[in-house]
């Protein structure tokens, strides 16, 4: 195991919340970890805590699971997690949650060095226009749709278009992505008139001249389902495919079955069709170890990118 991986750090803490309660059924363990865990993780971690030659944290009496320990776990940080928190803190992104006095005081709680410097990463495959992330106007809007995300209401947003056009509507904001390619945070919204839902889009959050936050809660809400498509893929254990594979699309949900015998791991992805084109560039990155089996129209999109490559290969 790794000294410091993300991953284990969130198995430790699933694992730290099953030990917390008294007794815990086997339902109850895939639950809690499906709640804080990856899509994948259900078929790792359940068996290291439930079956035979795991961790032997857990004991079966009748059909509950019991911790074996006399207290309840603790898991304080180590020195590689204060220095790397510290390195986060330098990343000009954490403005968007935290003010300078915020970040001063975590950094002294944390009293350790830094594990890197930002002039240490070289962001090879990434767009040189990125978002501002010092702007003080983008770090307000940022934190405005932010706050109408976790209290579910509308917000009034301005916006210039690329063909120069403001617009202005109220949405109601479903969540912030950012790309890693571009540099970019975009937000999912969904646009709304006398309090109905018309039609939903992205925005870029540099485009947005104007944030303004209400206290009006959509009746609606809870009814609105995003767009997503489904995609099936075959990835290849080789040059650790499946391991880069799962970090490229952490953010996806998705579901994962690894064959054992051939080594191969067939994974759904679920994307918004917006990001589609995104998705297909973020995919051929990855060469010959993935294969996109279906649906037949992502899986043909695919095939004709390579197939103009290789014509411009050839010219």
């Amino acid at each position: 195991m790794k000294l410091f991986s993300e991953i284990y750090s969130t198995y430790y803490s699933i694992t730290e919340k099953i030990l917390k309660r008294h007794t815990v059924t086997k339902a109850e363990i895939a639950d809690i970890i499906r709640q804080n865990g990856f899509s994948e993780s259900v078929l790792f971690l359940e068996p290291k805590l439930t079956g035979e030659g795991g961790y032997g944290l857990l004991k079966k009496e009748d059909s509950v699971y019991k911790s074996i320990l006399k207290k309840e776990p603790h898991i304080p940080l180590t020195a590689l997690e204060k220095a790397w928190l510290c390195a986060v803190l330098s990343d000009p992104r954490s403005g968007l949650f935290l003010d300078t006095e915020q970040k001063s005081q975590l950094a002294e709680l944390l009293g350790a060095k830094k594990l890197y410097q930002r002039n240490f990463l070289n962001c090879f495959d990434q767009y040189s226009d990125g978002d501002d992330f010092h702007d003080p106007q983008y770090i307000q809007h940022f934190r405005d749709i932010l706050s109408a995300i976790h209290g579910k209401k509308l917000i009034k947003i301005s916006f210039q278009t690329r063909k120069d056009n403001r617009i202005t509507h109220y949405f109601l904001p479903t969540k912030i992505e950012y790309s890693a390619k571009n540099n970019k945070f975009r937000v999912y919204v969904n646009r709304y008139q006398k309090r109905r839902m018309v039609d939903s889009g992205i925005i870029n959050l540099s485009q947005v001249t104007l944030t303004k936050l209400t206290d009006i809660t959509p009746e609606s809400f809870l009814a609105v389902t995003d767009k997503k498509k489904q995609a099936k893929i075959k990835i290849l254990n080789e040059r650790n495919a499946v391991n880069r594979f799962m970090l490229e699309f952490a953010e996806l949900e998705k579901e994962s079955v690894f064959d054992e015998d051939s080594g191969e791991c067939m994974v759904s992805i679920k994307y918004d069709e917006q990001n589609e084109n995104e998705i297909i560039i973020r995919l051929l990155a990855f060469g010959p170890v993935v294969e996109v089996l279906s649906p037949y129209d992502f899986r043909r999109k695919i095939k004709e990118r390579v197939d103009r490559q290789l014509a411009l290969m050839k010219e």
